[in-house]
């Protein structure tokens, strides 16, 4: 018997040792995981701060034009105006410059044509165009103001990675600053920038894209893509859309270091000074019949008033540039495009069964 009472009287002290150690491990697991939720004071996580740092400093961008058919006879003031788009922008530093995309301020050429630019806090400002490029799609305007802007975060050490979550701001469809969210889907998307029909060529080229799930929409263009830290990660430009394929959630983003290299030439120089060769190339398949364990590019055509002309040949297979060997079209285009104008640059050939080199003396890209 009384070994009995010992046994239930063990049996009781183990099954309350039990309970008291699964009660302090569900209490360390659930402080854990409140906390994996949960913020200070309780609160649920958000991006506030990510927005409070970066949506300031994007703006509204509005171009106005003066109607030449108005007699005055009407009392509103703004009947004398009319709008002729409206898109976003961002401020990238304290003197006023703004990122924006060519396709925004495209039609500001307009005779009596006006670009404001408005804050987040109602402030409006007439801003000038400094520049732009076709080829990025990047425009440069600048308010000039006394005020103190607010300016982007900027920390161009941080590279975006798949997955990443990010914020897309802007102004879509003239309804006010959205935030919309989503991760990064792909990086280094090659395309070709935008064509003269406003619509993204994601033909091999010289430009990369991020690509996002976020939602941009009309109006977004020119607004910023931030990473959860409020920090700027590309300026949205466009959205893949297509009846047929019914497309969803596929938009693309300049990169912020790309955007802001072509800004600082735009300011310095008012324009994107790049090289000329004067070809259209392709790459050479590992399987094309002709061409096996050779690598670079093959010369497909030449601008007969390019600088290549009676130097290279269409057939050619340029192998390297100044010695660098080359594996494919990008990256020869990426050479010749960040080659100042009157750089001559050499090129190993194959010509047949020929290995040649030449030497080319670069023109600038119109």
């Amino acid at each position: 018997m009384k070994s009995l009472l010992h046994a239930v009287f063990s049996g009781l002290i183990l099954g309350v040792t039990i309970l008291i150690v699964n009660d302090l491990m569900i209490k360390e697991h659930s402080s854990k995981f409140s906390y994996s939720l949960f913020q200070n004071n309780n609160a649920p996580a958000n991006y506030t701060q990510a927005i409070e740092a970066s949506a300031p400093a994007v703006v509204n961008i509005f171009i106005q034009i003066t109607d030449s058919d108005y007699d005055g006879s009407k009392s509103d003031s703004t009947s004398s105006t009319r709008n002729l788009g409206s898109a976003s922008g961002i401020i990238v530093n304290k003197d006023g410059y703004i990122l924006t995309n060519y396709h925004v301020i495209m039609n500001a050429s307009v005779v009596g044509s006006t670009i404001f630019v408005q804050l987040r806090n109602g402030k409006t400002y007439q801003a000038s165009i400094i520049g732009y490029d076709k080829r990025t799609d990047i425009a440069v305007l600048k308010v000039s103001t006394k005020d103190v802007l607010p300016v982007i975060p900027i920390n161009l050490k941080r590279k975006p990675r798949l997955g990443d979550v990010v914020l897309a701001i802007g102004n879509p469809y003239n309804i006010g600053q959205t935030i919309t969210m989503g991760i990064i889907s792909a990086v280094g998307r090659s395309g070709s920038g935008v064509t003269n029909l406003n619509t993204l060529d994601l033909s091999p080229g010289l430009q990369e894209f991020i690509q996002t799930d976020a939602a941009i929409n009309s109006g977004n263009s020119g607004g910023a893509l931030v990473n959860s830290l409020g920090e700027f990660v590309g300026m949205n430009t466009a959205t893949l859309s297509s009846i047929e394929a019914q497309t969803n959630s596929i938009s693309f983003a300049i990169p912020a270091d790309l955007s802001l290299n072509i800004m600082n030439d735009i300011i310095k120089h008012g324009r994107v000074i790049r090289g000329y060769l004067g070809i259209t190339a392709k790459d050479i398949s590992a399987d094309q019949a002709g061409y096996k364990n050779k690598s670079g590019i093959i010369v497909t055509s030449i601008d007969p008033a390019g600088p290549a002309t009676n130097l290279l040949r269409t057939g050619d297979i340029i192998t390297a540039i100044n010695g660098i060997k080359v594996n494919n079209l990008k990256q020869v285009m990426n050479i010749i495009a960040s080659s100042m104008p009157n750089t001559s640059l050499t090129f190993s050939l194959i010509r047949g069964d020929e290995i040649l080199e030449t030497s080319v003396l670069l023109a600038e890209q119109n």
